[in-house]
């Protein structure tokens, strides 16, 4: 597969808590089989049409999550290491190398998964995107709850998103994102913030219906429905912008930022999904790093919609850092998805930051666990 480059100047779970295949998986269409070879990246960033919603009304009263949330901290100290001496370190045969590196990994993907669907976006501050099918359309599950944050914390401000801020992000719970999306103004209203303000052009909500039938986009078409969708390389995009600070004001950003940084760091179990990007990295990496993950798993879909997306940041040691978007999606063996997804995150972290010494590969890795998803194979 050929490495995609592009240089963006200027530009750049679900199933969690509720079954998310009843937000919109009923009727969102199914996603057409990559080809072998990469999709092409355009020479120019497409700018989506001219789009100026009208925000829905908010409810009279916002609903709380149950959970509490602490005070914001201070934000993420700024990497001392200069953006422009990372990026120098990584000239030369970055690029080649890296596409060996993709190659092996989707090699792996096919022994242990032979029908899944992968992506992989790396994304550097200098918002050169690097990928494995980065901007193949997906169905974006609760990986772009972030995103809604974004939106809501413009439009509201923090004191109005801090009590949703756990129960959306952290928790990934679905209601909470829904009433995180009416606080952005409504579903246009997101759209409006993704495309105008992050301008990240192949991101769409359409329609989260947890509790609110109505929470839809105004151009909703039940019959033939486009469903939420998104991509590697805009989520990639969108943390990297998120990090330099471009897309909110100062206290907004530090507080989505902390957010982000209070998930899940690792796995505690089989069964856990809210920490496979960072599970595998070095402790001190993951602990500096920001995340958000988002799937489809065997207990609420089948497996043509069975996914794992998790994007974040990824703080190297020295405080230079990158965003990384992965994703498997369509494979027989959740369990395996998982385990590819961390270990693709770890392969990647791995090159970068030039650590030789990191191990990656588990014991287990590569052979499937039918206790661990045994509602594998069933419906919804």
């Amino acid at each position: 597969m050929a490495l995609l480059a592009l240089a963006m100047l200027g530009w750049a779970a679900g199933c969690d808590s509720e079954p998310e295949t009843e937000l919109e998986v009923r009727s969102v269409e199914l996603e057409a089989t990559p080809t072998a070879v990469a999709t092409p990246v355009p020479t120019a960033v497409p700018t989506q049409p001219p789009h100026t919603p009208t925000p829905a009304p908010l409810p009279t009263s916002t609903p709380e999550a149950t959970a509490t949330v602490a005070p914001t901290p201070e934000p993420t100290p700024t990497p001392d290491r200069a953006a422009e001496e990372f990026l120098a370190s990584l000239a030369g045969d970055f690029q080649f190398l890296l596409a060996g590196e993709f190659e092996d990994l989707a090699k792996i993907s096919e022994e242990w998964n032979p029908d899944a669907q992968i992506s992989i976006a790396v994304v550097l501050p200098d918002e050169t995107l690097y990928g494995y099918e980065p901007k193949e359309s997906r169905i974006s599950a609760s990986a772009v709850k972030p995103l809604w944050a974004a939106a809501a914390l413009e439009a509201a401000g923090v004191e109005a998103v801090r009590p949703l801020a756990n129960a959306a992000l952290i928790l990934s719970d679905n209601l909470a994102g829904g009433w995180m999306i009416d606080l952005a103004g409504g579903v246009d209203a997101v759209n409006d913030w993704t495309w105008n303000v992050a301008e990240l052009s192949d991101t769409r909500l359409e329609a989260w219906r947890f509790q609110d039938p109505n929470r839809v986009a105004s151009n909703f078409q039940p019959e033939n429905p486009l469903g939420n969708r998104t991509t590697m390389a805009d989520l990639a995009l969108f943390f990297v912008r998120l990090y330099k600070g471009e897309l909110l004001d100062a206290d907004e950003n530090a507080a989505l930022q902390q957010w982000l940084l209070d998930t899940s760091h690792s796995l505690n179990s089989p069964r856990d999904l809210d920490g496979v990007l960072l599970d595998r990295l070095p402790p001190q990496v993951a602990e500096s790093s920001l995340h958000k993950a988002g799937w489809l798993r065997p207990n609420c879909c089948p497996a043509e919609y069975r996914q794992m997306i998790d994007s974040g940041v990824i703080v190297l040691p020295d405080g230079s850092w990158f965003a990384l978007a992965v994703m498997s999606a369509r494979g027989e063996f959740f369990d395996l998805t998982n385990q590819w997804v961390a270990l693709a995150a770890c392969r990647i972290y791995a090159f970068v930051a030039e650590d030789a010494d990191l191990v990656c590969e588990r014991e287990d890795d590569g052979v499937h666990d039918p206790e661990i998803w045994p509602e594998a194979g069933t419906g919804p």
